[in-house]
């Protein structure tokens, strides 16, 4: 059906195609958005959470071979997370580049501070819910975990 305007041109009727999308087209967009949404998203936080530990892990690493370098050099270990800051501080903690992770230094259960340590790391904030609540290593290598739901290989490998 068409209409014709005063001036001679012609306007057409509009239909209600014409005048955008439907609520129900609107509707099953979003529906689609949440399911991929709801899929993605613990994929994302479970990623998020896997880089916090690596970042754990290699801090625990520089800590431990920080330990190494302070052993060759004065023949002892110290309690002290930065050992190669001068002056060395007993119980100095430190803390990862993201600040996920808090990190000390403590004498192993078998001995002293002098010959033998242990370095633990401690989830802080968001980081806490990973699985693996604290990272360890000593200084023999010897590499520890604690958590639910998570054996220490796999701490340490994921």
């Amino acid at each position: 059906m068409k209409y014709t305007a005063s001036s001679g041109l012609s306007m057409r009727r509009l239909t209600y195609k014409d005048n955008g999308f439907t609520l129900i087209e609107i509707l099953i967009v979003v529906a689609i958005m949440g399911v991929l949404i709801s899929m993605a998203l613990p994929a994302y936080q479970n990623s998020v959470i896997r880089s916090g530990r690596a970042e754990a892990k290699n801090e625990l690493l520089q800590v431990a071979s920080d330990q190494e370098r302070h052993y060759s050099t004065f023949n002892t270990y110290v309690a002290d997370a930065t050992p190669l800051t001068t002056p060395t501080v007993n119980e100095r903690t430190r803390t990862t580049i993201n600040a996920l992770y808090s990190i000390e230094v403590e004498t192993c259960a078998t001995g002293t501070i002098a010959n033998c340590f242990i370095a633990t790391a401690t989830a802080l904030d968001d980081q806490t819910a990973d699985l693996c609540a604290t990272l360890t290593i000593t200084s023999t290598g010897l590499r520890g975990a604690t958590g639910v739901g998570a054996t220490t290989d796999e701490c340490w490998q994921r």
